[in-house]
Parts: C-alpha cells; sequence; structure tokens
C-alpha cells in the first residue's frame, strides 16, 4: 500500500474511531462491520420515511412536505445503489459511502420533524417525535463504533424539532426539554455500547489468535496457514490473463539435526531451538509475510508477490541464517540446520493443499540428495 494511501486511511480511521485508532487492525475491521449496511436495514429506514413523508405529504399537501419527500427518496437511492458502483481498493471508502447519505437522511428526518411539529397537527407531531426517537435509537446502537460522527448526526438531528417546541412556547418547552434529556441518555448509550462493544471483540480476537497461534514460537499455526494460503489463492491472477492479482511463493522448511539436539539436550534445549528459529524465520522472512510452524520442526513461510528467483534468494537467506551453532542459555552449543522446499504460484499451482504439497516434495527431494540447500518443484519435477 502506497504512504500517500496509508496516511489516508489513518486520517480515516482517527476520524471514524476516535481513540480506537490505535487497536488491532483486525478489531477495527470487525467494530466497523456493526455498523449497518445491510439491505435489511436500508429496507427498515425506507419504510420509516415512506409512511411519515406521505402522511405528511398527504394531510399538509405542501411544497415543503414535497421536497421532504424528493429528498428523503433521492438519499434512500443513493445509498441503495451504491453497491452496483466499482468499489475502490480502500476497504474505509465503501463504508463512508454508506454512512454520508444515511447521515444526511438522517439529517433531513430532523429537518423534516421540526416542520411537522410546526403544524400543529397532532398525528404529525406524534409520527414526527416518534421517529425523530426511533432515529436516536438506531444511532445509538448502531453507530455507537463512531461516536464523534454520531453524536454529531444526532445533534444536527435534534436541534430543528427541539428549536420549534422551544418557540411554540408554553407545555411545548418541556417537550423540548424531554427530547434534549433523551439527546443526552442517547450519548451516554453511545460510549457505553462502544466500550462494550471493543472489549467483546478485543476478547473474541484474542480467543482466535491463541486458536491459530502456535503457542510455542508465537508463529501461525497450520489453521492460520491454510486460512491465509486459501486467502492468497483467491487473489491469484485468473488463467486467461483477464483478471489481474497477486502472485506468491511457498517455501517448506525443515530442520536438520535437530532430533538429535533433543536426544542430547532434552525437550527444553530443543524448545530454546525451535525459539531461535521462529526469530530467524521473522527476520528473514520480513514483518508482512506470514510464517507458520505446522510440525514438531517443520515450517512455511508464505512470500506474497515472490517469483521463484526471489523466493529461492528468500530460502537460501534463511538457511545461512539457521545452519550455524548456536549457544544455549546454559551455555551449551548445538549446531543444526536447515533445508528448504520451494513452489510458487500460480505457475505451480492454484489449491492451498496442492502448493503445499509440491513444496513439501520439493523439501523431500533435498532431503533425499544431501540436505542443507533450497529445492525447486518445477526444476525437480522435470528432472
Amino acid at each position: 500500500m502506497a504512504k500517500d494511501e496509508q496516511d489516508q486511511n489513518g486520517f480515516l480511521l482517527r476520524l471514524l474511531l476516535g481513540s480506537l485508532a490505535d487497536a488491532p487492525p483486525r478489531v477495527q475491521e470487525r467494530m466497523l462491520e456493526t455498523i449497518p449496511t445491510t439491505p435489511l436495514s436500508l429496507a427498515f429506514y425506507t419504510v420509516t420515511l415512506v409512511v411519515i413523508c406521505g402522511a405528511t405529504v398527504y394531510v399538509t399537501r405542501t411544497p415543503w412536505a414535497w421536497g421532504w419527500l424528493a429528498v428523503s427518496a433521492a438519499l434512500v437511492a443513493w445509498r441503495a445503489l451504491l453497491p452496483l458502483w466499482k468499489r475502490p481498493h480502500n476497504p474505509l471508502k465503501p463504508l463512508l459511502g454508506v454512512m454520508l447519505p444515511s447521515g444526511l437522511a438522517m439529517i433531513s428526518f430532523g429537518f423534516g420533524c421540526a416542520m411537522c411539529l410546526a403544524t400543529g397537527d397532532v398525528a404529525l407531531s406524534t409520527m414526527a417525535l416518534s421517529g425523530q426517537m426511533g432515529v436516536l435509537a438506531g444511532i445509538a446502537t448502531r453507530w455507537a463504533v463512531v461516536p464523534r460522527i454520531a453524536i454529531a448526526v444526532m445533534v444536527i438531528s435534534v436541534l430543528p424539532p427541539v428549536v420549534v417546541l422551544v418557540a411554540a412556547g408554553g407545555a411545548n418547552i418541556l417537550a423540548a426539554l424531554s427530547l434534549v434529556f433523551a439527546g443526552v441518555v442517547i450519548a451516554s448509550f453511545i460510549f457505553q455500547n462502544r466500550a462494550a462493544l471493543h472489549a467483546a471483540i478485543s476478547s473474541g480476537e484474542l480467543l482466535r489468535r491463541k486458536a491459530q497461534t502456535d503457542h510455542l514460537t508465537g508463529l501461525a499455526n497450520r489453521a492460520e496457514l491454510m486460512q491465509r494460503m486459501a486467502e492468497a489463492c483467491a487473489e491469484l491472477p485468473a488463467p486467461d490473463g483477464r483478471v489481474r492479482g497477486r502472485g506468491f511463493a511457498v517455501l517448506y522448511i525443515d530442520l536438520d539435526g535437530f532430533k538429535a539436539v533433543n536426544d542430547s539436550h532434552g525437550h527444553a534445549a530443543g524448545d530454546e531451538i525451535l525459539q531461535r528459529v521462529a526469530d530467524a524465520l521473522r527476520r528473514v522472512a520480513g514483518p508482512d509475510e506470514l510464517v507458520a510452524r505446522i510440525g514438531g520442526d517443520e515450517f512455511v513461510a508464505l512470500l506474497r508477490d515472490a517469483d521463484a528467483l526471489t523466493a529461492r534468494g528468500v530460502a537460501d537467506e534463511i538457511i545461512a541464517a539457521i545452519a550455524r551453532e548456536h549457544r544455549l542459555a546454559d551455555g551449551r552449543s548445538v549446531r543444526i540446520g536447515c533445508s528448504v522446499g520451494v513452489c510458487t504460484a500460480p505457475e505451480q499451482g492454484r489449491e492451498p493443499e496442492v502448493l503445499l504439497a509440491r513444496a513439501d516434495a520439493a523439501l523431500y527431494e533435498v532431503k533425499a540428495q544431501g540436505k542443507g540447500y533450497t529445492g525447486m518443484w518445477r526444476a525437480l519435477s522435470d528432472a
């Protein structure tokens, strides 16, 4: 991702989430998913608008009522047609595209309700205030994750009815105060709901990470690897070349001499070596690449946008980083090595299981021929 796009994402996240913009990316994503973007939420709001705006037009038959209906219809149409437009690569922009017409519709609803109150018609006033309370409840429950925007929309939406009620004087002022009080309560609910959402999602994310992480090394486990490989395969270029995508390489790594360490120095020493190897793999592969431990002394690195030449270079670096003498915490020294099998996608496969099996086959050939070097699946299969 380009630096300008990263800066833009950071600004949008800060605008939407406030202090929670510093939360882990997966937590941010899950929290933003709580904002209603489904056809069901749109249908519910559309029915509410049609009933109240339609009743207002029928009762008053005034230009402002027709205008309110037209503006509301335009905003609903804008929101409904969004899924048909080309979706930008930045996932935040579609969300903002949904929130903008929705927020404007809520604000328009507030002004329309104010005009209904100004007519003095009991039925219209009751419908307006009921609808306004429904809007406030929706903001509190469905927009709680974006409190700054939620409260801004709420204030702008509630202010016109409050002004009309205060201007009417008498007991209407009490109604205005009730509406203001409801707004204050809703604002407190927004922050309470956001805190509850954050706690629940963070706990769920922690459990998910534990389920997909190797507890000894902190690397991804097999389940996480297969999920990430499936996602990477879904982004591969189309076979006919009509759809562009991203290729990747699979490096299957197996330690040489590790069993001797366990047998001679004990499992504690073996665990320490595995942690050292995990650190070396992270360092060589880089922070943006996935490294997983899938067996006792077997590891896999997933390199995005890597061709065969790049993958071989990284594999050779891994061998150089691991194949040396390692001094244990108790002062003893042990020496291990490793062998690496490599295959690339989409040239050598398009399915996670196939790619992993071919990288493993390349590794098997390396181990059979002497260990300690890199084997490419294509070269071995053609031999």
